[in-house]
C-alpha cells in the first residue's frame, strides 16, 4: 500500500504551484488555498519540501530493496529540480510558477517513470 502513496505526497507540491497563479482570485473569492492560508513564503517551501522529500524517500526505498542503480537515477533526476526550485520557485513563485513547472516537471515525471520501471521489474519474492 505504501508504494502508491509515495508519489501522492509530491502531488501536493505540484498542486501548490498551481495555486500561486490564482492567489489573488482565491483571496477575493474566499478560497482557502495553501498560499492564501499560510502565505506565499511558507507555501513555496511546502511545495519544494514535499516534492524533494518525497523523491528522497522514494530513492531511499529503492536503495533499501537493493535497487541502487534506480535510486541513483532518481537522485540524478532530482538535482535539476532542486536547481529550478532554488532559481525559480523560491525567489518568486508567483512570477515564475509556469516557468518552474515547465523546467522542473519533466525531471519529476521521468523520476516517476524510472520508479515505475524499477518496481515493475523488481522481484519482491526474493
Amino acid at each position: 500500500m505504501h508504494r502508491p502513496v509515495l508519489y501522492s505526497i509530491a502531488g501536493l507540491g505540484i498542486a501548490i504551484v498551481n495555486d500561486f497563479k490564482s492567489i489573488e482570485g482565491d483571496r477575493a473569492l474566499g478560497l482557502k488555498s495553501l498560499p492564501v492560508e499560510f502565505g506565499i513564503d511558507t507555501a513555496k517551501y511546502m511545495c519544494a519540501g514535499s516534492v524533494t522529500a518525497t523523491q528522497l524517500g522514494v530513492a531511499a526505498y529503492l536503495y533499501s530493496i537493493g535497487e541502487q542503480t534506480y535510486s541513483a537515477i532518481l537522485l540524478a533526476l532530482l538535482l535539476p529540480q532542486i536547481y529550478f526550485q532554488a532559481t525559480l520557485l523560491i525567489p518568486d513563485p508567483v512570477a515564475n510558477d509556469v516557468k518552474y513547472q515547465a523546467s522542473s516537471q519533466p525531471f519529476f515525471v521521468f523520476g516517476i517513470l524510472a520508479t515505475a520501471l524499477c518496481v515493475g521489474h523488481h522481484d519482491f519474492s526474493a
